[in-house]
């Protein structure tokens, strides 16, 4: 073989070797990019904080008790987050509310979604207090549509709070906001803390509450009308927010097997979903 074959040869398995290299770049750059939804139910007690992302996407729904806010804050910035897009605090028990006020002082948070009503706990009145200053608060009063990123965003407040406080002397929980994420073809349900009165007029309403995942109502308390609950969002996964100390009732967790529903809880660890659309996979961590 002459010197000029020998410089095409060589040429040659350069060229193939760019190819076989840019075949190999291409997979891993195709993988690291790929979006997902994550979804961490923080195990904060008897309590609720759940941290979503997607993409550059970061959305809060609640934050725990007092003494939570500074675990969520630490957790956020050790993942290198620096900023909330969304928080929404689905009501003002302070196992909900309880931490909102160290997070809207830690954290930058572009917007704020909470329920339509006052609350009357000092954890309530610190929240309040944190949020001077703030131009995007909002009280949501009906239902309300949100495009993050890849998410599609559902917020339903109570479809007749007066006829909730008339017939109840304690309504935080039942004016709890509700929240639907869609994903791809995948659903996620997450309904604070919601009892019977507000799951009967969420039934009534002219929604499909069909979802794939659901953050249980209240820390997995039992009541009655979860089984119709459950029947319109026959959900396969379900996640509880609850502790060692509080777990759920076994009424709840019956019902749950009954209809062969998977079930976590943050009892002794967080409770991590990661949806890429389609499959839904879930651990505690």
């Amino acid at each position: 073989m002459n010197k000029k074959q020998l410089l095409a040869v060589f040429a040659l398995m350069l060229a193939l070797l760019g190819i076989l290299g840019g075949i190999h770049m291409s997979g891993i750059t195709g993988t690291t990019e790929k979006n997902h939804l994550e979804i961490k139910a923080f195990s904060v007690g008897k309590a609720d904080a759940l941290l979503i992302r997607e993409g550059d996407q970061v959305v809060l729904i609640d934050a725990g008790e007092k003494d939570d806010g500074g675990e969520i804050v630490k957790e956020l910035k050790d993942s290198g987050i620096c900023q909330i897009d969304l928080f929404l605090v689905t009501h003002f028990d302070k196992d909900h509310v309880g931490g909102a006020a160290y997070v809207m002082e830690q954290m930058e948070v572009q917007s704020v979604l909470l329920p339509d009503y006052e609350g009357n706990r000092p954890e309530y009145r610190d929240f309040l207090e944190s949020l001077d200053g703030h131009t995007d608060v909002q009280r949501v009063t009906a239902p309300l549509e949100l495009l993050r990123g890849g998410m599609q965003i559902m917020v339903y407040p109570a479809e007749d709070p007066a006829e909730i406080r008339n017939a109840e002397e304690e309504y935080d929980n039942d004016l709890s906001l509700v929240t639907s994420i869609s994903y791809g073809s995948r659903k996620f349900l997450f309904t604070g803390d919601i009892e019977k009165q507000r799951i009967r007029q969420m039934l009534d309403a002219d929604v499909d509450w069909g979802h794939d995942w659901i953050k249980m109502p209240h820390h997995g308390r039992y009541q009655k009308t979860l089984e119709e609950l459950l029947s319109a969002v026959s959900p396969s996964e379900a996640v509880i927010c609850c502790s060692e100390k509080n777990p759920a009732e076994e009424k709840t967790l019956k019902l749950l097997e009954e209809r062969k529903v998977q079930v976590w809880d943050t009892a002794a660890r967080a409770v991590v979903t990661i949806c890429d659309g389609e499959h839904i996979t879930i651990r505690n961590e």
